[in-house]
């Protein structure tokens, strides 16, 4: 019932979804369900009840597609065994049609996106994962790892990030490109950046909105694009040989056909002047020559006044150019002189006439308007120049639209394609620079795709979590799903399931602790894997998934007005009908929304379930009666793991190690988490009695004193020494710089991190380095990240 939903759901997130069409035939369906499924209140959605029959449908898309075939346009399009996705087209262009019918004008033919080929992501897994977000200010996944440089190139990254595939060639090509790219991408980043959105511009062409301005920036990019293939072929970055050639056709078309400089004034509704080079349309240019002619005409009258006024002044005087031509829309043409020369030369010039095409024009006839400072002149043979020039200024506007508008339809035959293989070019070099920068920036590393069923990651990271440096240094892992894949690394998951397959793990932890950061980091990976990206960790091996689905607190916003126990079930059940042997499935604290014993049994149920489909899974929970399950004991294929924490008596807390270990670890810290967030005392005190236990924990309330920043880390404020309450004079490396690499970076962490650096006063720091003070760095505990240190 609700896999389309799903599908529709996810491509409404992948792509700038703005408004949406709903058709309802069928009083079975609830129009509000829909609704609150598909989380409809964000978009403009109107609901149509009309159907459209096969008839009109051939004869919308034979109009709309300029189809001319023996063939019905259904079956030219390859829609005939799609009726549901053909009625929703012709909807859908009806709809267009009644609004703005330019829309569609030569609208490429429908684009099939084949299930087959992508990896499903079931239950609102890209934003349950933090893929994306409707939180503009929230960090993603796609913000982290965007750093395009096209317009067009950030539309395609994002895409490929939010459609992850299932094809092994083409994944190999993207990670191919980008780890070439990985020391280059400075020099083609300047190209980058010199290249307009193509891709808008394209769009505009067909439609014949573009601006003459916009030629400028084709021409612009043609040039960024040029250079850039010329890098690409010193790098040996493989392109059609021919489209050098192709550019620069290209290039001389635009600069042969228009005159660049005017057009770059213009927009399309502004165009008062000819556009075109000379000798391109002698029409036009017969128009230009005729306006010329009339401002010659009024050249020559300030000819013959210059020289009346160059007779009255001193002979060494080297002025010229005395009178000026003047136009208002209302008057037309006259001319201008200041009025302290024409009083000097009034006399001589009303006795005076100009010859113009055999013709003497005397000026005594002329009209002279004294104004404050000038004298503006006229005449009958002013206002017959006016009117033929803007007689002729009318035909040439129009005549230069009207060729305007046929140029960009031949540009659009000659070259629309050129463009679209520029586009597509283009797009995956600057996507392959944005994922060569972000593997050097933040030490990713690409993935190997193997063969079998399985799932390896050495060092894996949160790639969000960790570029938040108020987390703390961020604490690698490593874990295996699956079988089939040689692995090299003896890691706590191969321990865990003495060298068999590991299908399914159960894993443990307080609130805090790591769980969901772990489980997301995975999701995360597999994402970034499929998608062609690099991933954040030391060695990624793994089998490509062809579903993954989530099911992660807090981001149960997916069926709306259903209790939480609601929403739980519902999306096992899609889990369940939809996962197979290739599918990842990832779930925290499943059941929390009924009460424990059924949850003990829905958990063991899943559990029994997804082993038996030979789906791989991690669930992260806290029944740690799981155990006791007789149905789930003496299971190789799942194992059980916890993400370390103990309690040190020393210092009052809660140490978060972070890292797996074997087994379910301890039940017994819940209450120590319950009081670091200084729950009612009444209840902790009776809490404690009731579990048979008191541990004490004092927390300790800090407070920025001062602003003062680090040199090194603008977000490290110097308030104190880290060891006393005195003044802060120097910062210390806890690791030193000098074992960081030429980035700047110590294995993947900056050698500056947050959480390598101690603000320290000069007693403290001089103690360190005499070892006195052995600094081991920082720990997280239910009180937050605490510096871990000794005195000797």
């Amino acid at each position: 019932k609700t896999y389309a939903l799903d599908e529709l759901f996810n491509l409404l997130q992948t792509y700038n979804t703005a408004e949406i069409i709903v058709t309802l035939d069928n009083n079975k369906i609830d129009k509000e369900w829909i609704s609150n499924y598909l989380e409809l209140n964000q978009y403009h959605t109107s609901f149509n009840s009309s159907r459209c029959k096969i008839d009109y449908q051939n004869e919308l898309f034979a109009r709309v597609y300029q189809i001319n075939s023996f063939l019905s346009a259904i079956e030219y399009l390859d829609l005939e065994r799609h009726p549901y996705t053909t009625e929703a087209l012709a909807i859908l262009i009806e709809f267009i049609i009644e609004h703005d019918e330019l829309i569609i004008a030569k609208m490429n033919r429908p684009i099939f996106l084949g299930a087959s080929r992508y990896l499903y992501l079931g239950n609102n897994a890209l934003e349950q994962l933090g893929v994306i977000s409707r939180d503009s200010s929230e960090l993603t996944l796609l913000r982290l790892i965007d750093k395009t440089s096209t317009a067009f190139g950030k539309r395609l990254l994002k895409e490929r990030l939010l459609s992850p595939i299932i094809d092994k060639e083409i994944l190999e090509a993207r990670y191919d490109l980008a780890e070439k790219l990985i020391e280059r991408s400075d020099k083609y980043d300047t190209h980058l950046k010199n290249i307009y959105d193509l891709e808008r511009i394209s769009r505009r062409l067909k439609l014949q909105k573009l601006h003459p301005m916009e030629l400028t920036y084709i021409s612009m990019s043609l040039y960024a694009i040029a250079k850039l293939l010329k890098d690409c072929k010193q790098d040996s970055i493989e392109y059609d040989s021919k489209l050098d050639d192709k550019i620069e056709e290209f290039r001389k078309y635009l600069i042969d056909t228009f005159d660049l400089n005017i057009c770059s004034k213009f927009r399309i509704e502004q165009i008062d002047d000819n556009i075109f080079r000379y000798g391109v349309y002698p029409n036009i240019d017969t128009l230009l020559q005729n306006q010329k002619d009339e401002i010659g005409k009024l050249e020559q009258v300030i000819t013959h006044i210059d020289s009346i006024v160059e007779a009255k002044q001193i002979k060494n005087s080297s002025k010229s150019g005395y009178a000026d031509i003047g136009y208002l829309e209302s008057e037309g043409f006259s001319i201008n002189l200041t009025k302290n020369r024409f009083t000097m030369i009034e006399k001589e010039l009303k006795e005076s006439f100009v010859t113009i095409e055999d013709t003497h024009h005397f000026f005594k006839d002329f009209h002279y308007k004294r104004l404050k400072n000038s004298v503006k002149i006229n005449s009958k043979l002013f206002e017959q120049i006016t009117q033929t020039y803007e007689s002729n200024q009318v035909k040439l506007v129009a005549l230069v639209k009207e060729r305007y508008i046929k140029s960009l339809d031949e540009l659009d035959k000659r070259f629309s394609h050129l463009l679209n293989e520029i586009i597509s070019f283009v797009a995956n070099i600057d996507v392959a620079i944005s994922n060569a920068k972000c593997a050097k920036k933040m030490q990713l590393t690409r993935p190997i795709i193997v063969e079998g069923n399985g799932y390896e990651a050495i060092g894996l990271r949160h790639p969000i979590i960790e570029a938040n440096e108020n987390s703390g240094i961020y604490v690698p892992n490593d874990i295996y799903l699956g079988e089939g894949i040689k692995t090299e690394h003896n890691h706590i998951t191969r321990n865990a399931s003495d060298g068999n397959a590991v299908n399914g793990v159960l894993l443990y932890g307080i609130n805090s602790s790591g769980k969901s950061s772990l489980m997301k980091s995975i999701g995360l990976s597999v994402i970034l894997a499929q998608a062609g990206f690099f991933v954040p960790a030391v060695e990624m091996k793994f089998s490509m998934y062809d579903k993954l689905f989530t099911r992660i607190v807090s981001k149960d916003n997916l069926y709306k007005g259903l209790s939480t126990f609601s929403v739980e079930m519902m999306e096992l059940k899609n889990i369940f009908n939809r996962a197979g042997t290739n599918s990842l499935i990832l779930g925290d604290e499943i059941s929390q929304g009924t009460e424990t014993e059924s949850g003990l049994a829905i958990v063991s149920g899943a559990i029994l379930k997804l082993l038996d489909i030979d789906a791989h899974f991690i669930f992260a929970t806290h029944l740690h009666q799981l155990k006791n399950i007789e149905q789930l004991q003496n299971i190789k294929e799942l194992i059980f793991l916890h993400l370390g924490v103990k309690y040190d008596e020393s210092s009052d807390r809660l140490i978060y190690n972070r890292e797996l270990q074997l087994g379910m670890g301890s039940s017994l810290y819940g209450l120590e988490f319950a009081k670091s967030l200084h729950m009612d005392e009444f209840f902790l005190k009776n809490a404690y009695t009731i579990r048979e236990s008191i541990i004490g924990n004092k927390s300790e309330l800090k407070t920025l004193k001062q602003k003062k920043r680090s040199r090194y880390n603008k977000n490290l404020y110097l308030t104190k020494c880290a060891l006393c309450d005195e003044v802060v004079e120097d910062i210390h490396h806890i690791i030193p710089q000098k074992m960081a690499n030429s980035s700047g970076k110590i294995g993947t962490m900056d050698k500056n991190h947050k959480y390598n650096l101690i603000p320290l006063c000069k007693r403290h720091h001089n103690m360190v380095h005499e070892g006195k003070i052995q600094i081991t760095g920082f720990v997280m505990t239910d009180e937050g990240v605490k510096l871990h240190y000794s005195e000797q």
